[in-house]
């Protein structure tokens, strides 16, 4: 740099780090100055306390995760109290009092290191066990139909909705559209049935057994509740992949990929797809909490004895413990993968900004 040039103050991050003192002879005179580190265009700026800034959103996480399942907890005592005592026209002061004692009682088990004792959530009769059999018993069989349910509606809906976005086919593109927004707008149990007839109906007709309508196995059992399950998360992925899709593809980089020859297939899926992938991971969160929300009409209809089954028995039995525990398991986990996506998505994002910069 040459002598008397000026610096633009957009040229320099003044970061200021002192050190130790230098001194200078200027003729006869000492002059004490102090040795300053200064970053030049920001690269060597003094960096912010990342890991500080991630314990805080994890503790912030966790605390209400916490918070969440404690107020589960407190309402399921409320509503359950509130529908046994229906009938005696109990006053809600007694309703309060008994939800509080309920809650306290749990509360109480649980910091003893036990989540105490429910009504069995088998078929086969009323017998207490304790509440950590039963979430060891149902909640794997859930978590697979529903880890199958998210992955199958993720694959099929970016798919669709990739392919509803790069065709140039109007007619595809509506009945792609127009197949999700029916999807979406079918209820659960209604899927459930039809499929369920279908199934009857072919057996009666053709002798052919499509799949078990029935029961629970890792194995043919699972088709039926996946695939209900799965149909309204995949209509949400799809409608969000082929917006989001659309989107990008209308944009200029897009467009100057194009015109540089690069072949359809390599501007979809390396450049649309992957700065389309933030408003996606919301839409499978989203998705996968439609999942959680269906899961007790599904496990119902095909008797898969999974945690909604077991919720639905406890609701019947007026067990507010156990209902609290199984929708504060339900909550937590939801809680957790969506944390887990949000972290996925910021990820992208930095790693995008910190691309274009």
């Amino acid at each position: 740099m040459k002598a008397r040039e000026g610096v633009g103050t957009g040229e320099l991050v003044p970061v200021m780090e002192p050190g130790p003192v230098v001194h200078v002879g200027n003729g006869g005179r000492d002059v004490e100055l102090h040795r300053n580190l200064l970053g030049i265009l920001g690269r060597h700026a003094a960096r912010r306390p990342t890991l500080n800034r991630a314990a805080v959103a994890v503790l912030t996480r966790a605390l209400l995760v916490i918070f969440t399942f404690i107020l589960i907890v407190v309402l399921a005592q409320i509503a359950l109290v509130a529908a046994r005592t229906r009938f005696d026209h109990a006053p809600i002061g007694d309703i309060l009092q008994q939800a509080w004692e309920g809650t306290q009682d749990y509360f109480s088990s649980l910091f003893q290191g036990s989540l105490g004792e429910a009504t069995s959530t088998s078929i086969l009769g009323g017998r207490r066990r304790s509440m950590g059999e039963v979430l060891l018993d149902a909640y794997p069989k859930s978590m697979l139909l529903v880890g199958l349910a998210v992955s199958l509606a993720t694959v099929l809906g970016m798919a669709v909705g990739v392919v509803a976005a790069a065709t140039r086919s109007r007619r595809l593109r509506a009945v792609l559209v127009g197949s999700t927004m029916a999807v979406i707008s079918l209820p659960s149990f209604l899927l459930a049935i039809l499929l369920i007839l279908l199934s009857a109906e072919m057996v009666r007709r053709y002798n052919i057994r499509l799949w078990p309508s029935f029961g629970f196995g890792v194995d043919d059992h699972l088709i039926l509740p996946t695939l209900v399950l799965a149909a309204r998360p995949f209509a949400q992925i799809a409608s969000f992949a082929f917006v989001a899709v659309d989107e990008e593809l209308g944009a200029d980089y897009v467009r100057t990929a194009r015109s540089k020859g690069l072949l359809e297939r390599v501007v979809i899926g390396r450049h649309a797809l992957r700065n389309a992938l933030v408003p996606i991971l919301g839409a499978i969160a989203a998705a996968l909490s439609i999942g959680l929300s269906t899961l007790p009409v599904v496990e119902v209809f095909f008797s898969w004895p999974g945690l909604g089954f077991s919720l639905l028995q406890a609701i019947q039995r007026f067990d507010a413990a156990t209902a609290g525990t199984l929708l504060g398991a339900l909550v937590v986990t939801i809680a957790i993968v969506r944390f887990a996506l949000d972290a996925a998505a910021s990820r992208l994002i930095h790693a995008s900004t910190g691309a274009a910069s």
